[in-house]
């Protein structure tokens, strides 16, 4: 796998605190002094955030749907 994508994917799984102790303990060594690695994790928490908030939108937007059939006014 190219390193780019390795990244992302060990970023995820710490985001989802699915890495094992000793990857986590390392990302959150780097973390410290690596300042491209920290826009990089914050990045990728907005794009998750941003994601989840859509889909909620989506959601709520559905769900008003149906009760506007199920209730009409």
């Amino acid at each position: 796998m190219r390193p780019a994508l390795e990244e992302i994917k060990t970023l995820e799984a710490f985001i989802a605190g699915a890495l094992p102790e000793e990857n986590r303990q390392e990302i959150e060594i780097r973390l410290l002094w690596d300042q491209d690695l920290q826009q990089k994790l914050g990045l990728q928490q907005i794009a998750y955030r941003s994601l989840r908030e859509a889909g909620r939108a989506q959601l709520r937007q559905e769900l008003k749907s149906i009760h506007a059939r199920l209730f009409p006014a």
